[in-house]
């Protein structure tokens, strides 16, 4: 709008209107993009060793080196540095897609506040801000035969606040946001109003996950995306996690240590209280990293299974998981073992109720002791029960024998 355009009436409104700072603010999904080529030596490094980015791009060069032993040299950034890797682009804002334009007066009152996503295609009009485009970078414009280095953090919360004072009233048109659009996807990282910057005090974000990939470029801007098979670092795998009832009490580390080499449930305390899985090398326990065994100190008590896992064959028959709720009934066994009418519902087979109760087999509670007392098989008596079996097939093998003769 130039003074030409400026009415006799909107003059007057201009006159009258009180000074004011109005604050203008941007929050939802965003992050920090770069964009940046790597020699072709990168990548075959890369394949070569099975690097797997995320490690490097969160870890420092001491760790590298040392424990993954991989040479910094050859890796696509410094180790722990990924976003200096910008040679195409590097952007740092509020996605254009996931992103809230927020202004508010002096008075808290909210003036607008508006998807920045509708502010776009056909939705844009004389009541929308200006969008300016400052860089714009596609993997396609690598050349053939050139590695492409794509990495994010990607955050949510507030990316943008400032303040911006006027002599009349805000105008959405007089808005220009800026944004660098780095392999498809709209940045915004700054502001102007009416020909004016406007600082960005900084806002607050919390990161919520990241993305690492190179793409080796083709012809007819066709590329091969970076996907090395998982490196095995040669650690003890993983089990299943125990069943309620293959539990073993918790015990206390400082008077019981596990005997059987493996993962064990742990609580223990570094900077506060954890609980997750660590290993028992036999001597210690500990958690596997590039390799490498890392004992775990301050460990307060420990849980596994309650049968030795060494030999699969050891495991118990799975007892019955289900109770007839019908006390003059009280059948148990397994879910499927229930019968479903037409309706979906399921039904006692001994008494056709429909309500049932979960047997508790927690081993740390009185009820689940006396339940895993009462229904489930001790290795003693499995055991027991395979030494009957055998010596039953013994003797009618033996009486076929005699038959023969």
């Amino acid at each position: 709008m130039t003074n030409k355009d400026i009415t006799a009436e909107q003059l007057i409104e201009v006159l009258k209107f009180t000074p004011r700072t109005y604050k203008i603010s941007m929050w939802g999904y965003g992050g920090e993009k770069v964009m940046g080529t790597v020699p072709k030596e990168v990548w075959d490094y890369c394949m070569e060793h099975q690097v797997d980015l995320s490690d490097i791009a969160w870890n420092d060069e001491d760790t590298v080196m040392s424990d993954m032993r991989l040479d910094p040299d050859k890796l696509p950034f410094t180790p722990g540095s990924w976003y200096e890797c910008d040679g195409m682009a590097h952007a740092n804002g509020v996605s254009r897609g996931s992103g809230t334009l927020q202004i508010e007066d002096e008075n808290g009152e909210t003036v607008i506040e508006q998807s920045i996503d509708d502010f776009s295609g056909d939705n844009i009009d004389d009541e929308s801000p200006e969008f300016d485009c400052t860089n714009e970078a596609w993997i396609g414009e690598a050349k053939e035969g050139e590695v492409v280095f794509v990495g994010s953090s990607n955050e949510k919360g507030t990316f943008f606040e400032g303040e911006i004072e006027l002599k009349e009233p805000f105008d959405i048109r007089k808005l220009k946001l800026q944004y660098e659009e780095v392999d498809g996807e709209e940045l915004i990282y700054g502001v102007e109003y009416d020909g004016e910057d406007i600082d960005n005090w900084g806002g607050s974000t919390d990161g919520k996950s990241s993305d690492f990939d190179m793409y080796l470029v083709g012809d007819a801007c066709t590329w091969t995306r970076y996907a090395p098979e998982e490196k095995d670092w040669g650690h003890p795998e993983f089990g299943p996690s125990p069943s309620d009832w293959e539990k073993s009490p918790k015990f206390d580390f400082a008077k019981h240590k596990p005997v059987y080499p493996g993962y064990y449930n742990a609580v223990w305390s570094h900077f506060g209280t954890t609980y997750g899985s660590l290993y028992w090398d036999g001597k210690e326990f500990g958690e596997w990293e590039y390799g490498k065994f890392k004992p775990q100190s301050g460990v307060q008590t420990w849980q596994g299974y309650n049968w030795d896992t060494s030999d699969w064959g050891n495991q118990p028959p799975e007892p019955p998981n289900l109770i007839c709720s019908n006390k003059k009934c009280e059948w148990t066994g397994a879910s499927e073992e229930r019968r479903t009418d037409d309706d979906y519902n399921d039904h006692c087979p001994e008494c056709d109720g429909t309500d049932f109760d979960w047997i508790d087999y927690d081993p740390d509670t009185k009820t689940g002791r006396a339940n895993r007392a009462k229904y489930c098989v001790t290795q003693t008596e499995k055991q027991e029960f395979i030494a009957g079996m055998n010596a039953a097939l013994e003797e009618l093998r033996q009486e076929f024998i005699q038959l023969e003769d």
